[in-house]
């Protein structure tokens, strides 16, 4: 297996085990051997003060196993990966407002919610450069520009797919693919916005933590 690395007159095939690091054992420089230690000689060559502090450095390492931190679990519900508290914006807000958003934080979409915080739409990034291409209306938009009047109402997509914070990333993964969205609003039990999972979010989740195994 090969990477391919692109660049202003560069086009080179990487070996993939010339990316990763050399994981080989280096040799060790030789010792000399340790005489036995006779039967109640250590004891007798070592002092009280001696004893103790051995002791001591030996609870401390059996103390250091039982503390190990824990190992990280697999990522397996929603909730252990979404973004939370999530940005959102309401139905009223403008072209020119919606746009400094995306500029300014670089998101790809944003959740439009209601006076109540329920999801009621999303609009992206694609819908706002749309409108600019069918108007020719380019931004950046000034405050007296028509789009700083202009709701965002007509470029948001009303249909919703939602998951709740226990849904498994593998159906989530699977409906993004499938239904070609690029962000799932996760909402609670309540229908309140709780957190958000991008594509990002899955492909750092596969890269980071989950056995390739499991999503092929």
């Amino acid at each position: 297996m090969a990477f391919t690395i692109y660049g202003p007159g560069i086009r080179d095939n990487v070996l993939v085990e010339n990316l990763l690091r050399d994981r080989n054992v280096e040799a060790v420089d030789a010792v000399t051997a340790a005489r036995p230690v006779a039967e109640g000689e250590q004891d007798s060559e070592k002092s009280g003060a001696q004893q103790q502090l051995a002791r001591s450095f030996a609870n401390r390492a059996y103390r250091s196993t039982t503390e190990l931190p824990r190992e990280r679990e697999p990522a397996i519900r929603a909730h252990q990966i979404m973004t939370s508290p999530v940005i959102t914006v309401p139905m009223d807000i403008s072209i020119r407002d919606a746009w400094n958003i995306f500029r300014e934080r670089r998101f790809r979409s944003l959740p439009v919610v209601d006076a109540v915080g329920k999801i009621i739409g999303i609009v992206s990034d694609r819908d706002l450069l749309r409108y600019a291409a069918v108007t020719g209306n380019i931004p950046p938009y000034g405050e007296d520009s028509e789009q700083a009047s202009t709701p965002i109402e007509p470029l948001v997509s009303k249909k919703v797919l939602t998951a709740t914070p226990d849904t498994e990333i593998r159906t989530i993964a699977r409906l993004m693919f499938e239904q070609r969205v690029g962000v799932m609003p996760i909402v609670d039990q309540y229908e309140n916005l709780v957190g958000i999972i991008t594509r990002s979010d899955i492909l750092r989740t596969l890269v980071n933590q989950a056995p390739l195994e499991l999503w092929v």
